[in-house]
């Protein structure tokens, strides 16, 4: 068991989630405070959730990994194309800013509180995260977009419908 969150960790995590040929651009990590988190003062850090935020050339990799007691071990992952994301937005903030990420297509939002100093460089590979779908999300087409079809065109460029019977 590991003591401390190092950059190894990072690329142990989400080397496994990577296609062939997909390049990590910025890396930083958070957590994410549920609302009912704050009513258990003492106990509330029980219940944060532990992210590494990462951006490639291709989306966004969100990876829940444990905290101290479990490891560091990856629990879940989330990814999301560029084009899928509505906003991401920086917030402001001297030792910690907030990362957010919204999408309605996937019906999602998250908050994740980026603290300065858990890895080297983490406020600027979180602006840098911010700054790649700025530069990204007009890459693709939008995911929910249908395919093309052809109005009132003869039945050979029409496109199959599948299920239905050909004579």
């Amino acid at each position: 068991m590991a003591f401390r969150f190092t950059d190894q960790h990072a690329m142990a995590l989400v080397a496994p989630l990577l296609f062939p040929g997909e390049q990590v651009l910025y890396r930083a990590r958070g957590v994410e405070k549920p609302w009912y988190s704050v009513i258990f003062w003492k106990l509330g850090s029980l219940f944060w959730r532990y992210w590494l935020i990462v951006a490639t050339n291709q989306r966004l990799v969100l990876v829940q990994h444990g905290g101290l007691l479990g490891g560091y071990g990856a629990k879940r992952n989330e990814t999301f194309a560029w084009n899928e994301l509505d906003q991401v937005a920086l917030g402001w903030g001297i030792f910690n800013k907030t990362l957010h990420f919204k999408s309605a297509l996937k019906r999602f939002s998250r908050s994740i509180i980026v603290p300065r100093f858990w890895m080297k460089g983490n406020f600027d590979a979180a602006a840098g995260a911010a700054g790649a779908w700025q530069q990204n999300r007009h890459s693709l087409p939008p995911a929910s977009m249908p395919p093309l079809q052809i109005l009132n065109a003869p039945p050979s460029q029409q496109q199959p419908q599948y299920g239905a019977p050909s004579y």
